[in-house]
Order: structure tokens, then C-alpha cells, then sequence
């Protein structure tokens, strides 16, 4: 069985090798039961794969949906022009729940949640605290409804 870390190793196998040019999108979308503070540090932990491998400092993120409709989308845009969707649904998907699509200038990368059965026993493969930033960012955007800026250009 394959786990949540060895898929995010294999795309950033992917990304070192070259072969899909220069990141420009992603979309991560995936189906977890979680409840309270899970839920935005798993949003957290996913935007910031996803700004690992977009590879350009974060700009703006604006969040619609909340945790009480067990739906949040994250629209995050960076400083060099691309873009990610990250979503969360609060429920059980297929297979291991995991849809992920990275487009390149060159080519992209796509696994479907019905391919395989992952693991949820570890998000990362040292499962480190989430970015607190980023956490905090995602709270103000999903309180306000509206697109929030990077304070002081960090990444």
C-alpha cells in the first residue's frame, strides 16, 4: 500500500527530473473526515507542498466554503503567476481520496484517487508541525471570504 508521503515523494521525483518543464498549476483535492483544527492544519500542510512545488513565494490565498458544510476551497496565487486549488471534503472518497493534477509548461502529472489506496497515517515524511503563517493566513481568509494578501512577502 502506498502512503500520502510516498505519492509526494514521487512528485517531487517528478518535478527534480525535469520532465514537466516549469510548474504552473496545481490542484490537490482530498476527501478527509476531519473536525476542528485538523482540518486547516491539513489545508496548511497542503498548501505548503503545493508552494514547495510551484516553487515561488506565496501572494494571495482566498478560501470559500467552511468546516461546518465539511467543504473549503483554497485558491492560492503566487508572486511568479501561478496558481493552485487546494480542496478539502469532509468525506470518505474513493480509493485513497487523493486527486492531484500539476500542470508544467511542459507536461503534467495526474494521479486519481480511485488508483490507489493511500494511507492517512502520516501527511509528510517527517509529519512536522504545519507552517504557523500559513495556518493563520488560511483562518483570515476563510473568516473574511475574501482574497488575502501575504503579509511581508513570506513565503
Amino acid at each position: 500500500m502506498t502512503t500520502l508521503a510516498y505519492l509526494h515523494l514521487a512528485v517531487q521525483t517528478t518535478l527534480a527530473s525535469k520532465r514537466l518543464g516549469t510548474p504552473v498549476f496545481a490542484r490537490y483535492l482530498y476527501h478527509s473526515p476531519l473536525k476542528g483544527q485538523a482540518i486547516i492544519t491539513r489545508l496548511a500542510k497542503t498548501a505548503a507542498a503545493v508552494r514547495d512545488w510551484l516553487n515561488q513565494p506565496l501572494d494571495r490565498v482566498l478560501a470559500q466554503g467552511a468546516s461546518a458544510s465539511r467543504h473549503i476551497t483554497l485558491l492560492l496565487e503566487f508572486r511568479s503567476g501561478a496558481t493552485a486549488v487546494v480542496t478539502w471534503v469532509g468525506t470518505t472518497g474513493r480509493g485513497g481520496g487523493v486527486d492531484l493534477t500539476l500542470v508544467g509548461n511542459h507536461g503534467a502529472l495526474y494521479h486519481d484517487a480511485g488508483d490507489a489506496s493511500l494511507w492517512d497515517e502520516a501527511f509528510t515524511a517527517d509529519d512536522a508541525a504545519p507552517d504557523r503563517d500559513l495556518v493563520t493566513l488560511i483562518e483570515r481568509a476563510i473568516k473574511s471570504g475574501r482574497p488575502e494578501d501575504v503579509q511581508g512577502g513570506k513565503r
